[in-house]
């Protein structure tokens, strides 16, 4: 088993690209020509392409742009828009304060339930003005003590009827 190891690191040694760091001038010289040979190669083989195309009478897949190109200030400018555009999206989530994701903020289930009352608003319905009694419990107030409310006395007459 131990043999088949040193195999596979050799192996695997041709896949894994080694950088290329030249320490000589010869070395740097020698880069550059490998490069330059690549590159011409690559401009040979768009020629090819675009003569075959020529010949058939088909669309250029290399046709010439006729577009001005961008400057780096330009592309500097563009690239600061998009930035401030994304910036500014992202302020304005973080100051917004509204829950995110989820069943965030949904108590008791979800929509369906009632919304559970503020302590204000528990506040405002004990002090505030008070609501008419139905027929009822108008029925019930009459029964002893003040009409216009349901109290202790009217309780005690309807235990008293039982």
């Amino acid at each position: 088993m131990s043999r088949f190891v040193g195999a596979g690191k050799k192996l695997m040694s041709f896949l894994v690209p080694k950088p290329n760091v030249p320490q000589t001038e010869i070395q740097k010289k020698i880069r550059d020509l490998k490069i330059s040979t690549q590159k011409a190669k690559a401009g040979k083989a768009k020629l090819d392409q675009t003569i075959f195309e020529l010949k058939n009478n088909k669309d250029f897949t290399f046709a010439k742009s006729k577009k001005k190109s961008e400057s780096n200030t330009e592309k500097y400018k563009r690239i600061q828009k998009d930035n401030s555009k994304v910036i500014k999206s992202m302020l304005d989530k973080a100051t917004e304060k509204k829950a995110d994701g989820g069943r965030i903020g949904r108590r008791f289930g979800g929509d369906t339930m009632p919304k559970r009352k503020t302590n204000v608003q528990k506040i405002k319905d004990t002090f505030g003005p008070k609501k008419n009694l139905s027929a009822k419990q108008m029925k019930i107030a009459k029964l002893a003590g003040n009409p216009n409310k349901i109290d202790g006395a009217d309780f005690k007459k309807l235990r008293g009827r039982r």
